[in-house]
């Protein structure tokens, strides 16, 4: 009798896949309208809100695939040299439309000499959803901040809005209580980006993620080795 078992994970790998690739059609047709720049400011913004929300699932698809082929061995780094300020900017135009609609200023403070070694795609792919998650939750601005350490290079991103959570704070270090399906909120990029930056080491030094709140909102910290 032939094997009818169905291969789940890898079922859902392609079928992630397939969605992303669709929801990359849908947020180019929203780019598209958002751009529109005689069309009704309230029609622009609320379009701009889906294009963040697509943007986020999109994030959590690419996260998916990306856990998908660490688990199965599929996922390898690959370092390059990096010219921080100019990859940051970089960054910050793949989501400078969702910005400006939403009337958000941001700024950048790095060396224009500091370069890193780091795997560009992965990393991009947590910088990208920090950057959209801070969209979302800010009050009006954003802050990031490249700086050479002991360690590596330390990236840091504010915003002004209300911090994060208290208890995404204790529980990022633990896997299991991160991704606590029964809380509405699973926390997957920041699972995705902790995992991510596990894997950048240098010697004895591994890169990490940290969450921290200031006097005036939320700071994402990526540290790389």
């Amino acid at each position: 009798m032939p094997n009818n078992k169905i291969n789940f994970p890898m079922l859902l790998a392609s079928s992630v896949h397939d969605i992303k690739n669709s929801l990359s059609m849908l947020l180019n047709s929203l780019e598209s309208m958002i751009e529109v720049k005689d069309a009704d400011a309230k029609l622009r913004h609320e379009f701009s809100v889906l294009h963040g929300e697509a943007s986020r699932i999109n994030h959590s698809l690419i996260h998916l695939l990306g856990l998908y082929r660490l688990d199965n061995n599929q996922l390898s780094i690959n370092s390059e040299e990096i010219y921080m300020e100019d990859y940051l900017e970089e960054q910050i135009a793949s989501q400078q439309l969702l910005l400006d609609v939403n009337n958000i200023a941001i700024e950048l403070h790095c060396d224009s000499n500091l370069s890193a070694y780091f795997d560009e795609n992965l990393i991009s792919g947590v910088i990208g959803n920090i950057l959209v998650n801070c969209a979302k939750y800010t009050k009006d601005h954003i802050a990031i901040f490249c700086e050479k350490a002991d360690t590596g290079i330390i990236i840091h991103i504010k915003d002004n809005g209300s911090g994060y959570p208290q208890s995404i704070i204790e529980n990022l270090a633990n896997h299991e209580r991160s991704l606590d399906f029964n809380t509405g909120s699973t926390n997957l990029g920041l699972f995705f980006a902790a995992e991510i930056a596990q894997l950048h080491h240098c010697k004895e030094k591994t890169g990490y993620i940290s969450l921290s709140n200031h006097d005036n909102g939320g700071c994402f910290t990526l540290s790389l080795p």
